[in-house]
């Protein structure tokens, strides 16, 4: 159990080393200090705060690789959020609208998403798609992504497109483009290779 401790103490602080929160070195020290005292309960709850600061400061750093601006619509700053989980990763979330006069665009990255495992199976077995004609796989920014055309009762096009990487899912809806090609271009503006890097 020591090893476990030192392992994350040390761990924990090779983030703060790199400079990602000032807040992190005061939960370890607690941690330290409750651990040296036996207190095995604060000792895990100084540690998981140490994380959840940790990942808050991830997600915000991945929310800050995103475009300002996607196929011509730029972002709505006062609607951005982020969030970050104890358990490593779980709970790691980003959040950012686009908005023009013509569409608008979500876009959520989700950690430890528990929707992986099942978006993963359908662009791995093209079988689960051959019965929807609205459900495609395609590439975005090297990565393979489920695309889904939805149509609304007055016959306007939306898009919902879910891509897995690593542990996490980026999930995009889009309203005001209507061209499928255009989205995939608009969304290969993303540097996917390194916010998976950064959320690894």
């Amino acid at each position: 159990m020591k090893k476990i401790i030192i392992c994350a103490v040390m761990a924990l602080q090779f983030f703060v080393i790199q400079g990602y929160a000032q807040d992190v070195t005061g939960k370890l020290e607690q941690a330290k200090a409750s651990y040296s005292s036996g207190d095995l309960e604060n000792t895990r709850f100084a540690l998981q705060q140490a994380l959840q600061e940790i990942n808050q400061i991830i997600a915000k750093e991945i929310l800050g690789m995103l475009p300002v601006e996607i196929g011509k619509m730029p972002t709505i700053v006062a609607e951005d959020s982020y969030s970050g989980g104890s358990g490593g990763f779980a709970g790691l979330t980003v959040h950012r609208n686009y908005k023009s006069v013509t569409g608008s665009l979500s876009l959520d990255i989700i950690g430890d998403s528990p929707m992986i495992k099942t978006i993963n199976m359908v662009i791995s077995m093209p079988g689960f798609m051959s019965g929807d004609p609205n459900q495609k796989k395609v590439k975005i920014a090297g990565y393979k992504a489920l695309l889904t055309k939805n149509t609304d009762e007055k016959g306007v096009v939306s898009f919902t497109v879910q891509l897995p990487f690593d542990t996490s899912l980026l999930s995009v809806n889009s309203d005001g483009i209507a061209d499928e090609n255009e989205l995939i271009a608009a969304l290969n503006t993303i540097p996917m290779a390194d916010i998976a890097a950064k959320a690894k």
